[in-house]
């Protein structure tokens, strides 16, 4: 069993964590904006849910409490790249900034304690009690989640507005001359995209029974490289590109954890978690680059 804890381990801080891969996915791939929010947005949410949870707030709403002040964020980043027409990583950088003091005046301390507080984890624990020291409950309830938040995402992205707010991601010259309104179409998104964000800051909240600031470092890493090997792993020609783009993010987000989570097994110091992280992703893309050569090479 101890063999198979690491893919226990894997399964539940994967589907934690596939809200923040798909989140800068999303992004990436279909607005054509790598955003760096979610190092802010990740850690505000999961902040700003402790916080609201310890005043009383019933659960529910401090979540989407948490939920709003990450779409803020988001919105925040594309307003400011939009308006002041400064560079998409700049603008991103600069709201994580303000997040990371946000974080630090509502924390006013060196973290916030929730291990006496409600969590929708309370629904599954007798579960996960019975279950010889596995998650079957809280993995369940995650994968709940994540199939109820992935069908939704999949449909809004087909909607008028979704298709609007691609375009606008995708293509802005073609967007404006068709009359749609650019600026707002990526407030929008990247707004919905970081809610994402800062609900995965939540769950992780709830998961670990603390929120700190600290919460968000490491998180960019994290998603790029869970969203490369997932990009690896899923097939992208049977899959319509945004079914492949959010698959893929939830794909490569378990599997990095439970590589992670066999690696530490096996020995690897924490220490050198975003060491290993940074040259695995560097390995997929040399690999992706040279497969690509190969092939351009072999064409007439």
């Amino acid at each position: 069993m101890t063999w198979l804890a690491p893919l226990d381990i894997g399964l539940l801080m994967g589907l934690l964590m596939a809200w923040a891969v798909i989140s800068f996915a999303l992004s990436f791939n279909l607005l054509d904006f790598p955003d760096l929010t979610p190092e802010g947005s990740l850690p505000l949410g999961a902040i700003l849910f402790a916080a609201l949870i310890k005043t009383g707030m019933p659960l529910w709403l401090a979540i989407a409490g948490a939920m709003l002040a990450g779409a803020t964020a988001g919105a925040l980043t594309a307003f400011i790249h939009t308006r002041f027409r400064l560079n998409k990583f700049l603008a991103g950088i600069l709201v994580a900034a303000i997040s990371y003091s946000i974080c630090l005046r509502i924390l006013g301390t060196s973290n916030i304690g929730l291990l006496n507080s409600p969590s929708i984890f309370d629904y599954v624990a007798h579960i996960d009690d019975a279950s010889w020291g596995w998650h079957f409950g809280t993995i369940s309830l995650l994968s709940g989640f994540l199939i109820v938040g992935v069908s939704s995402v999949l449909w809004g992205v087909q909607t008028r507005t979704g298709l609007k707010i691609r375009v606008a991601g995708s293509n802005p010259v073609y967007a404006k001359s068709i009359g749609i309104n650019v600026p707002l179409s990526l407030i929008i998104g990247l707004g919905l995209n970081n809610a994402m964000a800062a609900f995965a800051g939540a769950l992780l909240a709830m998961h670990q029974g603390f929120a700190d600031v600290s919460m968000g470092q490491g998180v960019l890493i994290l998603v790029l490289a869970s969203m490369t090997l997932g990009e690896h792993l899923v097939p992208e020609r049977r899959l319509s590109f945004h079914a492949f783009v959010v698959i893929s993010a939830v794909s490569g987000s378990i599997l990095y954890q439970t590589l992670i989570a066999y690696a530490v097994r096996f020995g690897l110091n924490p220490v050198d978690l975003k060491l290993v992280t940074a040259l695995l992703v560097l390995a997929v893309i040399a690999f992706r680059a040279s497969k690509e050569e190969h092939l351009l090479s072999e064409r007439p």
